[in-house]
């Protein structure tokens, strides 16, 4: 059985060990040790990576009571080989799973609500709480609590008990486990039952800073980072910050009014584009109608317009109809979307599209006066052509003139 040394001191960034099995397993080498120092993953935390030698190691498992290190290159068995942990990423594990254990706490102190479970990410931490919907008054009093434990550098403990003894710690969740139960303490604050691998002080957590929450399955997931990553996003906010205050010309303190200013400008300035667009389309209407050919119930529009967008194409087809001509109309080139307007009491352009959308490999249809859909890039030609020949003869779907 491997001897699991990150139990034994999980600073342990290097130690001495002997490969003991290899395996191949789908094209992927595994090794066995006699005794590691890398964490396989579990109950939310990823494992390890590191070195065996000059062999990258890239994964870690455990399986049926076995270790097993997938390595990127070859080791023999029965040799000794030095491992050395990617440190940065074990610390920042540890940090964050510290740092969950007491954000955990944090929220059933202030808002009775219990973590129902945990992810490490590469980039955010989350865990989702019993909680329908927490206001931002009671999460920043979760923070400062937790946050509060941090600063008070109190002691990160392990006990390693028996099924009987468990009962002795005020757990936040009983284990399922059967046998022995590792529990980890933030002295005087927080006790649970965990297989993962925590900094010794509550210290080393840095800072826990909240990012965001969302509902999820009746609870609210939050998500946060501590230490290391916490430094980092606060870079990040920072520079953006400094970015934004130059390009508004003006102090970070004033950003908000200048993003008010600005976007209170950008809603006039939309008001009065959208004015002048529908006027725009307005005349467009009417010259198309004036220019098209005229069929048995009406002026017909058949055309594509490839780099115009579909809701201005829309907007186009309705003022056409609404003018007595029937618009047959598709826009965009790499997802074209048609979008049929026609006068009522002319044809169905809803049973038009319709059936020339199935038959071209697309999908459509709508009320007689009006209908959209979506088809082929390669059918485009072929939908106006068949659309505006049908609309000229004046058949209506089902139906002859």
């Amino acid at each position: 059985m491997t001897r699991l040394l990150y139990y034994e001191d999980s600073s342990l960034r290097e130690f001495e060990g002997t490969v003991q099995e290899v395996a191949d397993r789908d094209g992927a080498i595994w090794v066995e040790l006699d005794r590691t120092a890398f964490y396989p993953g579990g109950g939310g935390q990823p494992p390890d990576r590191g070195r065996l030698g000059d062999v990258p190691v890239t994964d870690v498992r455990e399986e049926e009571g076995r270790l097993w290190h997938r390595i990127e290159g070859k080791l023999e068995a029965r040799i000794p080989i030095r491992g050395a942990l990617d440190w940065r990423r074990r610390f920042d594990h540890m940090q964050q799973h510290t740092g969950q254990h007491i954000l955990s706490q944090a929220f059933i102190e202030v808002a009775s609500a219990e973590t129902r479970s945990f992810h490490l990410g590469e980039e955010e931490v989350s865990i989702d709480v019993a909680h329908p919907g927490p206001d931002p008054e009671l999460l920043r009093r979760a923070e400062e609590r937790a946050n509060e434990i941090v600063w008070e550098d109190r002691p990160v403990r392990i006990h390693e008990v028996s099924r009987a003894e468990v009962g002795r710690f005020p757990l936040r969740k009983l284990p399922a486990v059967e046998g022995m139960v590792r529990v980890v303490e933030v002295e005087g604050f927080d006790w649970s039952a965990c297989g993962g691998t925590h900094v010794s002080r509550s210290g080393q957590v840095g800072i826990i800073t909240l990012l965001s929450t969302e509902k999820y399955k009746g609870g609210t997931r939050v998500a946060f980072v501590c230490g290391g990553r916490a430094l980092r996003r606060q870079r990040e906010r920072a520079r953006l910050l400094r970015e934004l205050a130059l390009e508004f010309t003006a102090g970070e303190a004033d950003l908000p009014k200048a993003v008010a200013r600005l976007k209170e400008e950008s809603l006039r300035m939309d008001r009065r584009l959208k004015t002048l667009l529908k006027a725009e389309l307005e005349r467009e209407a009417q010259a198309l109608i004036d220019a098209a050919p005229r069929g048995a119930r009406g002026p017909v529009i058949a055309r594509h317009f490839p780099d115009r967008e579909p809701a201005e194409i829309g907007t186009l087809a309705a003022l056409i109809s609404a003018k007595g001509g029937i618009a047959l109309l598709v826009a965009g080139s790499d997802t074209p979307k048609a979008h049929f307007s026609a006068p009522a009491g002319t044809i169905s352009v809803g049973d038009l599209l319709g059936r020339l959308a199935r038959e071209l490999g697309g999908k459509g249809g709508g009320r007689p006066e009006s209908a959209q859909g979506a088809i082929p890039p390669q059918a485009i030609e072929a939908l106006v052509r068949a659309a505006g020949a049908v609309a000229l003869a004046g058949v209506e779907e089902g139906k002859t003139s």
